[in-house]
């Protein structure tokens, strides 16, 4: 039975914050990997944008591929707004397009609405955006355009830690929350526009995990909208495993552990966002 795990958000690189939590390494991550025939990185797996962090981040992405290819495991890396790479993949249509697995920053129009480089990165997608066809690889192209001017802006680097930065300006968790509460349904618009045949959209970005049925507006069909969420704090990490057999198709959110220094795939279901009896298409 072919198995798929889709993961976003590692950011392999960026400091650890002391709570507890093992440091996202190749030996620390790879319970993971043991009993799954593909993986797909659903970005942002390394911070290798980030100039303090880029060299222990390629060291780390690459010693974590190398590990899951001596595994005989197949890898699909999507881009993220912490690893653009035009050369790289910006989404993946699995079963014949069943499945949308895209990271999701190119979602709204605040792509990272509580950061100091949040007005270039905006002015940046709104013109990338005027450029570029309106079509999903215009958006996603856009959307890797404005990413890297965060990068190229030197208030990004001079910011402290997430919580730290929060902690100075609690204004911000307002910020945050807000943006959580809209973002699955800037999701389903955005699977609605572009991916319109598609049932169901793995997702990250956000660093809130979750499982929603939500319509772009109120009178819209609900889509199925899974967030995997984050490795970093204080976000929740977790994983779709998609288990195709010739007589069932699942997909499953599953919450993901650390016990005595590595990271599991918790056994229990978090939600079980998919499951029809049906002969198997091949994931493409």
């Amino acid at each position: 039975m072919p198995r798929t795990l889709i993961l976003s958000d590692l950011h392999l690189g960026l400091p650890d914050v002391p709570c507890g939590r093992p440091p996202r390494t190749p030996e620390t991550l790879a319970p993971l990997f043991e009993t799954i025939d593909r993986l797909i990185l659903n970005g942002d797996a390394a911070d290798i944008h980030h100039i303090h962090h880029r060299d222990q981040a390629l060291k780390l992405l690459d010693a974590t591929l190398n590990l899951v290819t001596r595994r005989g495991i197949s890898v699909t890396r999507i881009n993220g707004n912490h690893d653009y790479d035009p050369a790289q993949l910006d989404f993946v249509d699995l079963f014949d397009g069943a499945i949308f697995v895209t990271h999701g920053h190119a979602f709204s129009d605040s792509m990272l609405p509580w950061t100091p480089a949040h007005k270039v990165i905006s002015r940046t997608l709104f013109a990338a955006r005027e450029r570029n066809e309106k079509t999903l690889e215009g958006f996603l192209a856009a959307a890797g355009e404005a990413s890297m001017s965060q990068w190229n802006e030197p208030a990004t680097y001079t910011e402290p830690t997430a919580l730290v930065s929060i902690g100075l300006n609690p204004f911000r968790v307002a910020k945050v929350l807000a943006w959580w509460r809209k973002y699955p349904r800037e999701a389903a618009h955005f699977v609605d526009r572009f991916r319109p045949a598609a049932k169901l959209l793995v997702c990250g970005h956000s660093h809130r995990a979750g499982s929603w049925m939500t319509g772009a507006t109120s009178t819209s069909i609900p889509r199925h909208i899974i967030n995997t969420g984050g490795f970093t704090f204080p976000s929740s990490p977790r994983a779709v495993l998609i288990e195709d057999s010739s007589t069932e198709l699942s997909v499953e959110l599953r919450a993901i552990r650390h016990r005595r220094g590595i990271y599991v795939l918790d056994s229990r279901v978090d939600a079980s966002c998919w499951r029809i009896q049906r002969p198997a298409s091949d994931a493409r």
